[in-house]
């Protein structure tokens, strides 16, 4: 079993980005996490990808979808050879990812952030954008995906390699989490929704769109971005051609979080139990990762 690095942040979060945090509904929070924790998720993953069957292939599925049912892949023109590689719920099963998840910084980040009592782990998941990788993410809102609601429900981004606008970094739409709708979820590389998912489709949203408030970060290893669930969202392809874009994120939900079962969007097995409006509890599927109440 591996020695786990400190579950203390390398810093006190600041006023000002708790502020950006609820205002912007997203944050960035360098140097925040030791980097050793990034080179045990590195080692973690180098091996994982030697089991292909553990990733879905999103280049394929966007030459899928353009062939099968002609929906235009966003991509970028002139980039080519790299992959779209994303997985999920890696927490489960492999005890590198579940330390990061459960007893790393991380949940003490997010509980002062959204200001929570308790904070509960919904999932976590993989984005591996290699070198050449044409495709782009599609805008999209990540509470579209989850079977839950509420104020206090969010996303870490914890990047694995540095990242900037070349490599495909995350780019949001500010304060977009105060209109408070949640539209439906898309294929990630298309604009289309998901088949039988309700709501409202999400407007088209141009990456360069200079009428619209858009912000990214250049982040670094041991670095934090953290978004409100409900914040608008999307990445660029990486044009570079040695230089690969990974990063972890974990989803958490806190107090006052419920079970809303979508219609259309993936479920988790444990979900088959559940009826919207069940509160969030501590569940081996959901569990609870942090309590105020048991850390003062």
């Amino acid at each position: 079993m591996p020695s786990f690095p400190s579950s203390e942040p390398l810093r006190p979060i600041t006023h000002a980005e708790v502020s950006s945090f609820v205002s912007d509904g997203v944050v960035h929070l360098p140097g925040i996490v030791n980097k050793d924790w990034v080179d045990l998720l590195d080692s973690a993953l180098r091996l994982m990808l030697e089991e292909p069957q553990m990733f879905a292939d999103l280049t394929s599925l966007g030459g899928d979808l353009n062939e099968t049912q002609d929906l235009t892949v966003l991509t970028e023109e002139g980039v080519k050879g790299g992959r779209f590689l994303s997985g999920v719920d890696h927490w489960k099963d492999n005890e590198i990812f579940a330390a990061f998840a459960k007893i790393s910084p991380l949940p003490s980040i997010v509980a002062e952030l959204m200001n929570s009592r308790k904070i509960y782990l919904y999932e976590d998941s993989v984005l591996i954008k290699e070198p050449g990788t044409a495709e782009r993410t599609a805008f999209h809102q990540d509470l579209g995906y989850f079977h839950i609601e509420g104020k206090n429900i969010c996303t870490v981004w914890a990047p694995l390699d540095g990242v900037n606008t070349e490599t495909g970094g995350v780019v949001y739409l500010r304060s977009s989490h105060k209109n408070n709708r949640v539209f439906k979820p898309n294929w990630f590389v298309v604009n289309e929704s998901l088949p039988g998912t309700e709501g409202k489709d999400l407007p088209d949203i141009e990456m360069g769109d200079e009428k619209l408030d858009l912000i990214h970060f250049d982040t670094n290893p041991g670095d934090l971005v953290v978004h409100h669930a409900l914040t608008l969202h999307g990445a660029g392809a990486n044009r570079s051609t040695s230089r690969q874009r990974r990063a972890v994120s974990v989803r958490y939900c806190g107090d006052g979080s419920t079970y809303k079962i979508r219609p259309g969007s993936p479920k988790k097995p444990h979900h088959e139990s559940m009826r919207t409006g069940d509160p969030v509890i501590d569940h081996p599927d959901c569990p609870l990762v942090w309590d105020r109440a048991k850390e003062s």
